[in-house]
C-alpha cells in the first residue's frame, strides 16, 4: 500500500514538471545584460531560435546569468536548477551552427523537457594572451567587445513529454513484472 502510493506521488510530481511551462522560444529566454544583440547573418532568423550578444562578460559571468534565468522551474517550493553540461567547442559547429567560431560551449538542461545551448567566444583570456594563433579583437558597430555570446534553444513539445514519460513508466513496470516472475521460476 505504501509503495503504490509513493509511486503514485512520483509519478504525479514528474508529470507536473513535465507540464510546466517554460519558454516557447528563444525570445522568451533574457538577452544577455550590457550587450549589443548581434544581427550579423547567421545569428538571427537564419537558424531558428538562435540569439547572439557582443557584450564584455566573461564566461563565468554569462554562464552565472543563464544558470539564474533558466532556474524557472518551482515544483512546491522547491526551485528545481537545470542540469548543466560541458561540451567540447567543437561540437558547436553542430549544436549551434556551421563554422560557429568558439572559445566553449555549455548546455543547460532539463531531462524530457528543452535545452539551451550557450557558445562563447573570447579571442583573448582575461590577461590579453589569445587563445589561438592569429586571435582578432571584436570590433563592431565602433565598439570594441571581449566575447561574442551565442544561445540556440531547443524546445520540446509537452505532447511528447507526456508520451514520452508515459512510456518510460510502462517499461519500469514491465521491467519490474519481468523480473519478479523470472525469480519466481529459480
Amino acid at each position: 500500500m505504501h509503495l503504490k502510493f509513493f509511486l503514485s506521488v512520483i509519478f504525479l510530481l514528474g508529470f507536473i514538471y513535465l507540464i510546466f511551462p517554460g519558454p516557447s522560444s528563444i525570445n522568451d529566454i533574457p538577452p544577455l545584460p550590457d550587450s549589443l544583440k548581434s544581427d550579423e547573418p547567421g545569428d538571427t532568423t537564419q537558424v531558428p531560435n538562435t540569439a547572439a550578444y557582443f557584450s564584455n562578460l566573461r564566461r563565468k559571468e554569462i554562464m552565472d546569468f543563464y544558470q539564474e534565468k533558466l532556474s524557472y522551474i518551482n515544483i512546491l517550493g522547491f526551485k528545481i536548477s537545470p542540469i548543466r553540461l560541458n561540451h567540447p567547442p567543437e561540437e558547436s559547429f553542430t549544436y549551434i551552427r556551421d563554422q560557429q567560431p568558439s572559445t566553449y560551449l555549455e548546455q543547460f538542461t532539463y531531462p524530457f523537457r528543452d535545452s539551451v545551448f550557450i557558445n562563447g567566444f573570447e579571442p583573448f583570456d582575461e590577461k590579453g594572451k589569445p587563445y589561438r594563433l592569429g586571435a582578432t579583437e571584436i570590433f563592431i558597430k565602433g565598439d570594441y567587445y571581449q566575447s561574442k555570446t551565442n544561445i540556440r534553444y531547443y524546445p520540446s513539445s509537452v505532447l511528447y513529454r507526456i508520451l514520452i514519460y508515459m512510456l518510460v513508466w510502462v517499461s519500469v513496470i514491465w521491467l519490474y513484472r519481468l523480473t519478479i516472475k523470472a525469480l519466481k521460476e529459480r
